[in-house]
């Protein structure tokens, strides 16, 4: 027997359902004692598997001479079952994402590279055109959030742009790369620098209705914080810093 059982089983089939399947493509068709006697299952669970495998279409029986045969029906049902599936999944991630938009107040977690990439993404995709993002505590050296995002960084860029994503931004210091940025796109990037030697671990970003805490290194982290009243206290606070610092300049690059 091969691993198919266990392939079988990503697409929706129990694991002895999996099994009986897979056992029925080389005996179909074949009468219960074939793979009770062929199988390490009990026969009970054979039994079950196989009123399990006919209820979802991918097996048929047929009374012959008075004992019953089972035959597996054409392979592409299980396309259509997973096609069945994935309709179905689609519904509920719509029904959830319409919910979580409703809700007004939520905090959630994303750990790892991947959930690192993905929200910054999907915190994009939601947000209005012409929307401010409001950045505090210094930023990564671009040339290294662009490994960081790896491919999704391209994505991300033309995203921005295309929304025209403005990102407002206090620093505690400025490199090259973000130097090159500033002049490169001012119309996207707004800086002023509040000079400080600290060591930047992570940002604080106020962007629509939300403030995102995250950090980067061996394990990124963003917290979301989707909560309008609060989103508000901390862009008043950005804005009583921005009229602290002061517009960067060239000289302040490292």
């Amino acid at each position: 027997m091969t691993n198919l059982h266990k392939e079988l089983q990503v697409v929706g089939l129990g694991k002895n359902e999996a099994i009986v399947y897979e056992a029925l493509i080389s005996q179909s068709p074949c009468k219960a004692g074939v793979l009770i006697t062929k199988l390490e299952i009990h026969r009970n669970l054979i039994y079950q598997s196989l009123e399990k495998l006919i209820e979802k279409g991918f097996v048929t029986k047929v009374k012959e001479r008075g004992v019953w045969t089972f035959h597996l029906t054409d392979p592409n049902s299980l396309l259509s079952a997973f096609r069945r599936q994935e309709s179905v999944l689609s519904t509920i991630i719509e029904q959830v994402s319409l919910q979580r938009s409703k809700s007004k107040q939520q905090i959630v977690v994303y750990e790892g590279f991947e959930s690192y990439r993905n929200y910054w993404i999907s915190s994009l995709e939601r947000m209005p055109v012409g929307t401010i993002d409001y950045v505090l505590g210094g930023s990564i050296e671009v040339s290294n959030w662009m490994k960081l995002m790896g491919s999704h960084y391209k994505k991300y860029d033309e995203l921005r742009a295309k929304k025209k994503i403005k990102w407002k931004t206090i620093q505690f210091a400025i490199t090259e790369s973000e130097w090159k940025m500033l002049e490169s796109r001012p119309e996207l990037n707004e800086c002023r620098i509040i000079p400080r030697d600290i060591k930047h671990v992570g940002n604080v970003n106020i962007i629509h209705d939300t403030i995102i805490l995250h950090t980067w290194g061996s394990s990124p982290r963003v917290i979301e914080i989707r909560d309008s009243l609060l989103a508000g206290m901390f862009k008043n606070y950005f804005e009583i810093l921005w009229e602290v610092a002061r517009p960067a300049k060239r000289e302040d690059v490292r």
